[in-house]
């Protein structure tokens, strides 16, 4: 692993990613990087690089003059209009890195590839701020004001509380008026919201009370709990208002939430992003049956090594997910359950012997919501007999027993629900439409329909679909 690294940003973050920008480069320091930071890729630059919290603003051409091995820090919402399928394609290429696990986990469904949560951590570089004696700001609240923010600044203001709000100011002016401020007050621009630690940190590290909007079905480490107040939207008012007026409350947040995090040192937890990050990750999306189809992009399987696949083997394998196979691109890989987002099978499942046991590794590779895609010979097609390896031939009734009748196989965990059913007519069927039959009719003409494609998607069974399972298969009288 290369030892010298590029901190980018993109020039429209001049001084708005300083204090992230610190943190980086004391932490690689402290790991023996030598690094450069800069707001342009450098002329002829094809080295590795750390993306501080910009790639959204960089196209693709520009980043392709990077190496494989850079990484892009990632601060934007999972779910704001930053996140373009040409971002998520550079997500994809990238090593990838999150503020926040709810992010992470959702932006890793998006592009396909796991996005690792990188814990914000403590340098010395990033105390700087000398408190005034004189507190005269009771909450300051920097960044974009929209209506949502805007209730609560003037709900406080309301109160009889010195609020005052700001935007498009960094640096030692940011820092003057953090000096005279009690609180400072930290709410979500999208919904759902994340906690931003990506502005809380530097405050915590400053010794600076925080207030966050921290709402019931987010998520805040352990180590947080005591570090910062934490309220749901429609509480910020009054528990921002408690704070400042308890005599001391605000001295001693403020130093809890500095002791606590100082303690996250950067050796140990971007240490171990690092070391993440150098091993090689597999892809969340699958191709079963790949051969000629071989995607780069996805992990690719298949039964015959002359297609060169990733992994040698078949999905019908009972032992599928406790072997050990060898790949030239992943290394050793071992095959874990709720592993993928999507599974793809075109023209596979006709020549399966046991389609239980496939359909059984499928669902138990999926994770919760992944999607199965499937392409068969229409049973009524030439190609559903033509092929002397075909052992089966499917239609419509064929996904019954893995979506309603998932008890009779015994699958007790999880079930398919059948979300899209297409087919794709042959010349015969195209001229039978054509004279205004019905697709019911279509399908029971014989040579019309070529080939049926489904997708099945992964939910897990609710209590009463297990208890009706149990009691249709008499588990109780077992």
């Amino acid at each position: 692993m290369s030892k010298h690294i590029l901190l980018l940003l993109h020039p429209r973050t001049i001084g708005y990613l300083d204090n992230l920008t610190t943190m980086f480069k004391a932490g690689l320091e402290d790991l023996g990087f030598i690094t450069q930071i800069s707001y342009e890729i450098p002329a002829g630059f094809n080295g590795r690089a750390l993306i501080v919290g910009s790639g959204h603003l960089f196209s693709e051409s520009e980043l392709s003059r990077l190496s494989n091995d850079s990484i892009v820090f990632n601060t934007e919402n999972s779910r704001s209009h930053w996140i373009t399928d040409e971002y998520r394609r550079v997500l994809n290429r990238f090593v990838a890195w999150d503020y926040s696990e709810e992010n992470a986990a959702d932006l890793s469904k998006q592009v396909g590839r796991e996005i690792y949560y990188l814990k914000m951590f403590y340098v010395e570089e990033q105390t700087r701020i000398v408190h005034s004696a004189e507190k005269n700001i009771d909450v300051l609240f920097y960044g974009e004001v929209h209506d949502r923010r805007l209730k609560v600044l003037d709900g406080l203001r309301n109160r009889g509380l010195a609020v005052e709000f700001v935007r498009g100011v960094f640096g030692a002016d940011l820092d003057e008026l953090i000096s005279r401020s009690k609180v400072v007050l930290n709410m979500h621009y999208f919904e759902p919201g994340r906690l931003e630690m990506i502005r809380i940190f530097d405050l915590l590290a400053n010794r600076v009370a925080v207030v966050s909007e921290l709402n019931a079905d987010e998520r805040i480490n352990p180590d947080l709990k005591d570090a910062i107040v934490a309220a749901p939207y429609d509480q910020l008012i009054d528990v921002t208002e408690s704070l400042v007026r308890t005599t001391g409350r605000v001295e001693s947040v403020a130093a809890a939430g500095f002791e606590v995090f100082r303690k996250r040192e950067a050796k140990e937890i971007l240490g171990d992003a690092m070391a993440w990050s150098a091993q090689p990750r597999l892809p969340k999306h699958v191709i079963v049956g790949s051969g000629k189809s071989y995607d780069q992009g996805k992990l690719n399987i298949d039964v015959n090594e002359k297609w060169h696949p990733d992994i040698v083997a078949s999905i019908s394998d009972v032992c599928l997910l406790d072997r050990e196979f060898s790949s030239r691109r992943f290394g050793n890989v071992r095959l874990t359950s709720n592993l993928f987002y999507s599974i793809s099978a075109s023209h596979v499942l006709e020549h399966i012997e046991d389609i239980v046991t496939a359909m059984t590794n499928g669902i138990t590779l999926l994770a919760p919501d992944g999607l199965f895609y499937i392409s068969v010979p229409y049973e009524l097609s030439y190609g559903a007999w033509q092929d002397p390896t075909h052992v089966r031939a499917m239609n419509e009734r064929s996904w019954l027993y893995y979506c309603e009748w998932y008890w009779y196989i015994g699958w007790t965990e999880a079930r398919f629900d059948l979300v899209k059913l297409s087919y794709t007519y042959s010349a015969l069927g195209n001229e039978l439409a054509a004279r205004g039959l019905s697709h019911e009719e279509i399908l029971r003409t014989p040579r019309a329909v070529d080939e049926m494609h489904a997708v099945l998607k992964k939910r897990v069974l609710t209590e009463p679909e297990r208890s009706y399972g149990e009691t249709v298969r008499g588990d109780a009288r077992a």
